[in-house]
């Protein structure tokens, strides 16, 4: 028998090459413009409010990337399947159904089915596809979708609202169809519409993207279970010295709001309508929310319309000016990281940066 010549330097090396090819090229920068559906079924109103306000975004490395590319070659598949067991279903891959809620909420289902399904082959069916490890898989066929997986369920009841309200009929079932990537297995549920339930998940999701202010945390305890994994842990119950501080642009803004007719505008400029491709820019005139810097205590007679006063506990509790007249978003977030011990080691930005892209 030939000896196998096993380098594991080689493995390494090459993994690390993979993981950081896979982390280019699929990173999506293009954060969503809207609170989706698919995760407005979240526990934690705070959470949807600070993703929907861009104020951080989880960058994945190359290993996750590919898992959720995995994820998506996946409904290839299942749409294969269900079509060769007889369904009909439409609006799949690059083709599906865009349903608007309004007020910032959007939906799009991974299919919708006109016809074919064994129980009642007739009935119409909003299709949601969704992959999981081996534990998820057999939590999901102990408990089923609504316990296992709310937010999934949640999902569901969104498209099937979004259904009957874009074919002008009711759609009131939903085929949840699940596979376990360890095994292959399938599981499929059929969903039942709960239109008051539907209804009250839709209008939470409405009133946290048009809400200017941050809901409360869903738990004051840092280990608690659906918190201490969460990207915004820091922020929620991290100590000064290490709690997380806002990106810059327009949402994480004082003068950015999302209004209820689906548009995004800023009170700086007599409340203009502000580009979806402006909002993630770096404006000069950005002013932090007082709500996502939550230990910078505002000096309310200091600030002006087109500014915030803040005492600012990392540059020694000094007296900043954020905005028109003093210093800059970015100006402050720099003296922050760079270690300034007072407001006097904030370094102005050239005057060519000092200018307003929308």
């Amino acid at each position: 028998m030939a000896k196998v010549d096993i380098n594991p330097n080689i493995s390494i090396t090459l993994q690390r090459a993979v993981d950081e090819a896979a982390f280019w090229k699929l990173q999506d920068g293009r954060p969503r413009t809207y609170l989706g559906a698919s995760i407005i079924g979240h526990p934690c109103a705070r959470y949807l409010w600070l993703s929907f306000r861009w104020f951080g975004f989880e960058l994945f490395d190359g290993r996750m990337l590919r898992l959720f590319r995995r994820g998506k070659r996946e409904e290839e598949t299942i749409v294969e399947d269900l079509r060769d067991a007889g369904i009909v279903i439409e609006h799949v891959l690059d083709d599906q159904l865009t349903f608007d809620f309004g007020c910032h909420v959007i939906g799009h289902p991974d299919g919708f089915i006109k016809s074919g399904v064994p129980e009642t082959p007739k009935t119409e069916h909003i299709a949601e596809f969704k992959t999981h490890n081996d534990d998820s898989f057999h939590e999901l066929l102990k408990l089923g979708v609504k316990e296992a997986k709310p937010m999934h369920w949640a999902q569901m009841q969104c498209g099937m609202i979004g259904a009957t309200r874009l074919f002008g009929h009711q759609v009131n079932r939903a085929l949840y169809v699940a596979i376990n990537k360890n095994t292959d297995e399938y599981y499929f549920e059929r969903v039942r519409l709960d239109e008051g339930k539907a209804l009250e998940i839709i209008k939470r999701g409405q009133d946290i993207a048009t809400d200017d202010y941050i809901p409360l945390r869903l738990s004051s305890k840092p280990d608690w279970y659906q918190c201490k994994l969460c990207f915004f842990h820091d922020f929620c119950h991290g100590s000064i010295e290490n709690r997380t501080l806002p990106e810059i642009n327009c949402r994480t803004c004082c003068h950015f709001t999302a209004d209820k007719d689906g548009k995004c505008r800023c009170a700086l400029f007599d409340n203009a309508e502000i580009p979806a491709e402006a909002q993630l820019k770096e404006q000069y005139c950005h002013v932090f929310h007082p709500d996502m810097v939550p230990d910078w205590a505002q000096a309310t007679k200091l600030s002006t319309e087109t500014s915030m006063a803040y005492s600012i506990p990392q540059l020694g509790d000094d007296i900043v000016l954020n905005g028109a007249g003093g210093y800059s978003s970015r100006e402050i977030i720099d003296a922050i990281k760079g270690g300034a011990a007072s407001a006097a080691g904030i370094k102005r930005l050239s005057e060519e940066d000092n200018n307003i892209s929308f």
